[in-house]
């Protein structure tokens, strides 16, 4: 550090590459301009890259400008990089592997064996998002499209075979199928396309012949189109619906110029060298946290459980406005982290009240895109994380909110062990239905918008279509659109009644309103601008 001329102007031009700025000052706070946990930690490997610093996205929080981050790495030094050789063990490479196709990462793995513990078949592990398009629409040039992106992403292609007890992923060169609806000549009732929408999300997938993903075009009335996306969680999470909304745009684009595309294999970026991560301090983190762990939530259910979690489902909604999703993005931001912050301080308020209960500890997941090189990939690049929270009355809001963005920016440090790793080092007790750890799970997801549409080319707007089956007994699910936020409860039916499952929903939307009435709350600070854009994040 101390032969770098000017650190600090290094860190102003990286920082503004996280936020998509043109520039910063070195006083600007990373969060104040509109980072978050998952910016935070593309950050944090952009600087661990620069500077041959080990950095933490709790370094980014704990110093949130270029100026005070400078001199936290001088502090730190170059020796605290820790060295290459304490990497966990990554997928066994061997000369001569009797076995089909690779082995997978540990989440991946996890999520195919929590596959076959339950109903592989339900649905549940269906990520579906549908997109209303804008311009003129040349129906085989997005076909061509489409399968250009197929192409340049393995996941896409790829199917999971068991051997010896456990999967391998198989990539082979079959695109993803393209449907046609033509609803042109149709009168449109009312219902009728959502219909048709749900036909295609609960048709299950596969995973050992695929193709795991399927692409559904709906041609409506007045030159209207909407574009269905439906993959397997096995080869797609939630951001993976960003990267493929923005790089179908882009390759709408390429097929009308004749640009050549890139050849099959892994997207363009290219895997850190040496990024090191140590699993046991992970461990130990959560061990900490965790143990003891937390007992059951008594939660208001209707009877005892009959059939697998989430086998039937429904949904209670609650809409709140822009003005109010406006001030508590900017609440969270005061706090250092994102939007998901006060939404899960509000929940954790709500299940505090509907239990009785100050031990709170909800379910999310955290991308780790930034950690493994792939933060362009389409793939299941997350991880299942538990945020342990104490609720108390007198608790106030600032605090509640900065001890939930706090614990994410530390889950999202020690997320490199797999959740059934995990479970299997700290060996809870467990009750039939109920996840390790958490009852309920969070989880955020913006709104999808690729921005203006381009002379002669298309854009993508849109969010995930809520499916039937779900994974758990109840999933808050926090859904971005243009109109503001939509709070979606995703209920299991067998064990919560309809009423109870709309107090619920509508508590938390009393409690966001109680989390802004706190202390004076400063207005929203401007946008800000010269922003360039690259899609939507599913941000922590």
């Amino acid at each position: 550090m101390s032969s770098d001329p000017d650190p600090t102007q290094r860190l102003c031009v990286l920082f503004a590459g996280a936020l998509e700025l043109d520039h910063v000052t070195p006083d600007t706070d990373f969060f104040l301009a509109g980072g978050h946990s998952l910016s935070a930690l593309t950050l944090a490997v952009a600087v661990e890259d620069a500077f041959g610093v080990r950095v933490r996205v709790r370094d980014i929080f704990d110093a949130a400008t270029p100026v005070l981050l400078a001199a936290r790495l001088a502090e730190a030094g170059p020796t605290t990089t820790e060295p290459a050789d304490t990497a966990p063990p990554g997928p066994r490479q061997r000369d001569a592997d009797p076995l089909p196709g690779t082995e997978v990462a540990d989440a991946t793995r996890w999520l195919w064996l929590e596959r076959q513990r339950g109903d592989g078949n339900s649905g549940a592990y269906t990520v579906p998002c549908l997109l209303d398009g804008t311009g003129p629409l040349d129906v085989d040039r997005l076909a061509g499209a489409l399968a250009a992106v197929a192409r340049r992403h393995p996941a896409l292609r790829t199917v999971f075979v068991e051997a010896q007890g456990a999967p391998r992923a198989v990539v082979t060169d079959r695109v993803p199928p393209f449907e046609v609806v033509d609803l042109r000549a149709r009168d449109l009732q009312a219902g009728r396309l959502d219909a048709l929408v749900n036909e295609r999300v609960e048709a299950p997938f596969d995973p050992s012949t695929g193709p795991l993903a399927r692409t559904t075009l709906f041609l409506r009335p007045g030159g209207q189109w909407s574009l269905l996306l439906v993959a397997d969680h096995l080869v797609c999470d939630g951001r993976s619906l960003e990267i493929l909304a923005a790089e179908a745009v882009e390759a709408y684009a390429d097929q009308a110029s004749g640009a050549v595309q890139e050849p099959p294999g892994e997207p363009r970026q290219v895997p850190p060298a040496d990024r090191a991560t140590d699993p046991q301090a992970a461990i130990d983190h959560w061990r900490h946290l965790l143990l003891p762990p937390p007992a059951p939530l008594p939660l208001p259910v209707r009877g005892p459980r009959t059939r697998p979690v989430g086998a039937t489902t429904a949904t209670a909604v609650e809409e709140i406005g822009p003005d109010v999703l406006a001030r508590l993005t900017h609440l969270g931001r005061r706090h250092h982290a994102g939007p998901f912050a006060p939404l899960a301080a509000a929940l954790a308020r709500t299940l505090a009240g509907a239990t009785g209960s100050t031990d709170i500890c909800l379910g999310t997941a955290v991308d780790r895109r930034a950690r493994l090189g792939k933060e362009h990939a389409v793939g299941f690049h997350v991880a299942t994380v538990p945020l342990r929270l104490e609720v108390h009355d007198s608790m106030s809001a600032e605090d509640l909110v900065r001890q939930v963005a706090q614990r994410t920016m530390d889950a999202v440090d020690h997320s490199e062990v797999a959740f059934d790793a995990l479970v299997a080092a700290l060996d809870p007790p467990r009750s039939p239905g109920r996840m390790p750890f958490f009852d309920v799970w969070a989880a955020l997801y913006p709104r999808i918008d690729t921005g203006p549409c381009p002379p002669g080319g298309i854009a993508l707007s849109g969010g995930p279509v809520p499916v039937r089956v779900g994974m758990f007994e109840l999933s808050f699910q926090f859904v971005e659109h243009a109109r503001g936020m939509r709070l979606v409860l995703q209920y299991d039916t067998l064990r919560y009644a309809a009423d109870t499952a709309e107090r619920m929903v509508r508590r938390l939307g009393e409690e966001l309103t109680r989390l802004l009435h706190g202390p004076e709350e400063p207005a929203p600070e401007p946008a800000p601008t010269e922003r360039t854009f690259s899609g939507f994040h599913f941000d922590a």
